[in-house]
């Protein structure tokens, strides 16, 4: 079983037909996997490879801010007053 850690406060991404929340490192991580699959752009082959490699709190933190950035970038980062309902 691959390396988890929790995501605090939680990512909120823009997504359809609601914002998408990632509270952990494993679900980062299938995020990043997803993002890759629809053709995203080369800056996500290195966010999921920092992701999937993380394996100490440390990479984990540093991985989860790189995709924060890379998602502010893109204008996918959905504020904290989204609805996740």
């Amino acid at each position: 079983m691959s390396f988890d850690f929790p995501i605090a406060p939680p990512i909120l991404v823009k997504d359809s037909p609601k914002p998408r929340r990632l509270g952990t490192l494993q679900e980062a991580r299938q995020f990043a996997k997803d993002a890759l699959a629809l053709g995203r752009s080369p800056p996500w082959r290195d966010i999921h490879r920092r992701l999937t490699e993380a394996n100490s709190e440390e990479d984990a933190i540093e991985a989860i801010g790189a995709l924060r950035e890379l998602l502010m970038d893109e204008g996918l980062l959905a504020s904290s007053d989204s609805s996740l309902d």
